[in-house]
């Protein structure tokens, strides 16, 4: 099955007291994600590490439980956070940031993490492929078979459309980009 790539890169997802303190309120959609009902946010926050800050960093909505900061293992260094490998929602002893906006600043505990290699697939697909929520599968590029990503875990979700994610320190190497597509 064909399955499209999708490069993250770092961005922020808000529990809904953080979101009240950084913006006041209700996020605001600036456009849809491949998954249904989720939306990259029009406002932006800061991210504050130790030894250096990213601008400008985008905010997915809607709100979650509990906040949620995801970088490449590149940008924690760059800002000098010890953020673990980790699957979204695996927050346990993960590192710490600030956020910031004008409007207030959230020191942001165990909430930062370097997401693991995922692919996202509806419950329908999973069960056409004769896939289960956290296997491990092995994904090929297409057109550029020789590139293998094993370890890739599945998340199986009601809203998910089929899409293989990975850091942007994992795509550089061999020049993938968003759009790309992913062979299972």
């Amino acid at each position: 099955m064909e399955i499209p790539i999708v490069v993250q890169h770092r961005h922020v997802h808000l529990s809904p007291e953080d979101e009240q303190v950084l913006f006041g309120g209700e996020m605001e959609p600036a456009r849809p994600i491949e998954h249904h009902g989720q939306f990259v946010a029009r406002q932006t926050l800061a991210v504050h590490g130790p030894s250096g800050v990213f601008s400008d960093v985008c905010v997915l909505g809607p709100v979650r439980e509990k906040t949620q900061v995801e970088l490449s293992s590149s940008d924690a260094f760059a800002i000098g956070v010890n953020a673990p490998l980790r699957l979204s929602g695996d927050t346990e002893r993960s590192a710490t940031v600030l956020l910031k906006t004008p409007r207030g600043e959230v020191q942001a505990k165990m909430s930062t993490i370097v997401p693991i290699r995922h692919l996202h697939l509806s419950p329908q697909v999973a069960q056409t492929l004769h896939l289960a929520h956290q296997e491990s599968v092995t994904i090929q590029m297409k057109g550029r078979e020789w590139i293998v990503f094993d370890h890739v875990v599945v998340r199986v979700h009601p809203t998910f459309s089929p899409a293989f994610h990975l850091t942007k320190d994992e795509a550089a190497p061999a020049w993938i980009q968003t759009g790309d597509i992913a062979i299972l």
